[in-house]
């Protein structure tokens, strides 16, 4: 609105020219357009809503009532999104009755196992908490609901279900076998708030030793010439690019694995990281388990690699083994590769199982708390990422005073990392806001 108003204000400017005016009209007309499709769209409601009734879609022009004697199932399943990549995301389908007309658009029309089906909405369109919605969805449908992503499938599970989905060694259902998040609950958050401390400690040190040498060299060089400082300049930016990349990222493959959960299919190993699938063949000659410190980043974990590490077989933080049914459940499958790789990582685990059955309990404590102060922890890595964007256009002011584009270079490029870290530090506050609420309404 801002924008728009300093190009309304330039029609009215005495000296303005014609070609100019012209030119900030057409900007004003689309600024003008752009708010108030921005806006319009804000202001919507969302047009899907279930209750113990039945559902209400009003989707467009699609507007129906269906009770849930006309649904035969609600099923949230991967679909795969045209674009850039192979991208998959998990999408919400109601499948009505054989004698129910579907009276659907095209583009809401879906099918599943071969049955017409309305397809809603995918679950990242709307701001929701996945697990929730599946928990409050479970409680409407009852059987109706069928949950074909394994991820939030596990959601239904209860704890006696769980033990009963794992098996004791050497039995494998047929259906899988699944892998909870190691560790779990408040242990695994306590984990996490170890890793980011020393993240910490690691950009502190990137910032010292890599980005304020970069900047005061390039000034220094650039008093001597202005070719050397450019010079300087783009080696700088590159040694601090891949300082980064080597030190601060350290610990950011282990912090997605402490989030993961993995399931035994067939032979494979299968886990999601965002919108990515991930298989691993445990038949394939390549399986490996790694003690502590052999891969840096991990700390006291025990790993499980292909040869790359792909799931923790103990805490980082505090070296405790996973669950000893876990470990013979993925050492069952490995035992019966025909690759003798495969089947010495298998007698690892098998040993690593023994101990399990005798190591420390996990720790108790409150997770809603712990998530609160992960989120507060990394709400703070907005100040530090002020001070290396201040740094960079303080070091781009005073290189102003004795070169004649180096030092515009360098403010101009301080330009995008600070609207960057803008949209960073909301990102950040909302997450903090959210992860309170989710406190508060726990408790």
């Amino acid at each position: 609105m801002g924008f728009a108003g300093y190009l309304v204000s330039l029609q009215v400017t005495v000296d303005g020219s014609v070609y100019g005016r012209l030119w900030s009209g057409a900007g004003t007309l689309i600024a003008l357009l752009m708010a108030a499709g921005i806006l319009w769209y804000a202001l919507q409601p969302f047009q899907v809503a279930a209750d113990r009734d039945g559902w209400t879609v009003r989707i467009g022009r699609y507007r129906r009532e269906l009770r849930w004697a006309e649904i035969s199932a609600v099923v949230i399943k991967n679909r795969e999104v045209e674009g850039r990549g192979h991208r998959v995301i998990p999408a919400l389908y109601l499948v009505l009755e054989p004698n129910v007309s579907l009276d659907a658009p095209s583009d809401l029309r879906a099918t599943v196992d071969g049955r017409p089906a309305v397809r809603l909405f995918d679950l990242a369109e709307p701001k929701i908490e996945e697990r929730q919605f599946v928990r409050d969805l479970a409680n409407l449908a009852g059987d109706r609901l069928e949950v074909r992503v394994y991820r939030l499938s596990l959601v239904l599970l209860s704890e006696n279900a769980r033990e009963r989905l794992h098996g004791n060694a050497g039995e494998r259902p047929a259906g899988g076998t699944a892998l909870p998040a190691f560790p779990p609950g408040a242990e695994g958050l306590r984990t996490q708030r170890w890793m980011n401390r020393r993240r910490f400690l690691l950009f502190l040190s990137w910032y010292l030793f890599a980005v304020v040498p970069a900047l005061l060299l390039t000034g220094f060089a650039a008093r001597q010439h202005e070719l050397l400082g450019a010079t300087v300049a783009v080696l700088g930016l590159l040694a601090v690019v891949a300082a980064y990349a080597q030190f601060v990222t350290l610990f950011s493959h282990a912090g997605i694995l402490v989030d993961s959960e993995f399931t035994i299919s067939g032979t494979e190993l299968v886990w999601v990281n965002g919108d990515r699938t991930y298989r691993d063949d445990m038949h394939d000659g390549k399986a490996v388990v790694l003690p502590p410190r052999t891969k840096r980043g991990y700390g006291k974990a025990w790993l499980l690699g292909f040869p790359h590490p792909v799931v923790l077989l103990g805490d980082p933080r505090t070296g405790r083994l996973r669950d000893h049914h876990d470990l013979r459940a993925v050492s069952a499958v490995l035992r019966e590769s025909p690759h003798e790789t495969d089947r010495s990582a298998a007698r690892d685990l098998d040993s690593l199982a023994v101990q399990a059955q005798v190591g420390n309990p996990a720790e108790p404590g409150d997770a809603a708390n712990a998530n609160l102060w992960i989120s507060l922890t990394k709400t703070g890595r907005v100040l530090a990422w002020a001070v290396v964007v201040g740094s960079v256009l303080l070091a781009g002011g005073w290189m102003l005073e004795s070169t004649r584009y180096l030092g515009g270079a360098v403010i101009f490029l301080s330009v995008p990392l600070a609207t960057g870290w803008a949209a960073y530090a909301l990102y950040r506050v909302f997450a903090l806001l959210d992860a309170a609420w989710q406190a508060v309404r726990k408790r």
